[in-house]
């Protein structure tokens, strides 16, 4: 989430009003713990998946397909273990209200999405990936790469994660809450990190369920209570949080 748009001061006081609301508060934290549950139930499921077979196999009971492994949906298990992981860090430092590590996370986090979206483009990238040397990986992997092979992630959002929590940079005062005592502006950059790590998340979600939908034979029919309860959170969080409202908002089409 960017910096506070310029606005006309009574809209500019509405905004600060609702970051700081304590029933919106609540709203987003409520999102990104239920679908971080999600995102570490298919963690789980998917860990041992990918060694009976991956989503190419239809039935892990049959003796000739048990034990088959896949390299690229055991590289898709390693990415999401990653997200998974990088995922629940920051949601306990949201409540341990360090947010300039959860800055740092989230620009890790943009960076397994990147690498899902490629994988969701061509398995066989997930291949290459997981067999990759450290020196092939900063070849062929590196963030820049990667945003150009997808062709749908932004730059400067990439670079913003960077100034405010990938590299230590001035930037990242803003989120460092004991040099801000008086509370003045650190409890805004606070609100609206947390609101950025909720989007992050649904972002993450949504590259996992997309890669799995299309990819995994058995996904759609063996995880479909968490991807009930995912898009149920998703829709309450967007329902009950008017600045996510405002800021997932479709544009009309005449």
């Amino acid at each position: 989430m960017q910096a506070e748009p310029e606005l006309p001061d009574e809209s500019r006081e509405e905004l600060r009003h609702a970051l700081l609301d304590e029933s919106l508060v609540a709203a987003r934290v409520q999102y990104i713990s239920t679908v971080l549950a999600v995102i570490v139930n298919i963690e789980d499921w998917l860990a041992i998946d990918s060694w009976l077979g991956g989503g190419k196999v239809d039935d892990t009971e049959r003796s000739e397909e048990f034990g088959v492994a896949f390299s690229e949906f055991r590289a898709v298990s390693t990415v999401v273990s990653m997200a998974a992981e990088l995922a629940e860090a920051a949601v306990l430092m949201v409540e341990k209200r360090r947010f300039y590590a959860v800055g740092a996370v989230l620009r890790q986090l943009i960076e397994c999405e990147y690498l899902l979206s490629m994988f969701d483009e061509d398995l066989d990238h997930a291949r290459r990936w997981r067999e990759s040397t450290p020196d092939e990986v900063r070849e062929s992997f590196t963030p820049a790469k990667m945003r150009r092979i997808v062709g749908k992630f932004s730059n400067e959002e990439y670079w913003n994660h960077c100034s405010a929590g990938g590299h230590p940079a001035p930037k990242g005062a803003r989120l460092l809450e004991k040099l801000d005592p008086a509370r003045q502006a650190w409890p805004y950059s606070a609100a609206e990190l947390t609101i950025d790590l909720g989007l992050h998340l649904h972002r993450i979600w949504t590259a996992i369920d997309a890669l799995l939908v299309k990819y995994h034979s058995r996904y759609e029919r063996v995880r479909a209570e968490q991807r009930r309860l995912a898009e149920d959170a998703w829709t309450h969080w967007r329902e009950a949080d008017v600045v996510v409202a405002a800021l997932t908002e479709r544009p009309s089409v005449s």
